[in-house]
């Protein structure tokens, strides 16, 4: 994974975090998602960062609790990536933080067009979706375009066959 997905699945981690406890990510937690994300074991972690193996694996249990609360499902080391993904999908169908997950998770999708035109289509679906609820909330269809990344004229579509 490169360093630029690591920080954007970082930066989203303590936006997460954040959102749930009023707190930003510190510098060790940084260092264990850094590691994590780049498939290191904690000793190579404790190694970079100059500290103890026991105590990068005691502050990283804190931090996946943190992120389990936030996620409402157990997180650890191995699932982070899969359990980030969920939450993403079912609150936010349009993010650029999923397809990197997917990408750098090697998943089927990756290679393979005919199973990227099909998940690029489904994300096209569920932005569409939004599109009534976002009018409900009061948003202009120029913002909701804005918001979703999707054409002013497909979402104008869109909101004409609502009303």
């Amino acid at each position: 994974m490169n360093v630029y997905d690591i920080q954007s699945l970082i930066s989203s981690v303590d936006k997460l975090i954040f959102s749930h406890t009023g707190e930003h990510l510190d510098d060790l937690e940084t260092a264990i998602l850094e590691g994590t994300f780049d498939y290191q074991k904690y000793a190579e972690i404790a190694n970079n960062i100059h500290r103890s193996e026991k105590y990068v694996k005691d502050m990283a249990a804190q931090l996946w609790r943190k992120v389990s609360n936030a996620l409402g499902e157990e997180v650890n080391k191995s699932n982070i990536k899969s359990s980030l993904q969920r939450y993403y999908y079912s609150h936010f169908s349009n993010s650029n933080f999923i397809s990197n997950i997917e990408i750098n998770k090697g998943n089927i999708c990756e290679g393979s067009s005919e199973n990227n035109n099909q998940q690029d289509k489904i994300k096209l679906e569920a932005k569409l979706e939004t599109v009534s609820e976002l009018i409900k909330e009061g948003l202009t269809i120029e913002r909701i375009a804005k918001v979703l990344k999707l054409p002013l004229e497909l979402v104008q579509e869109e909101a004409s066959k609502i009303n």
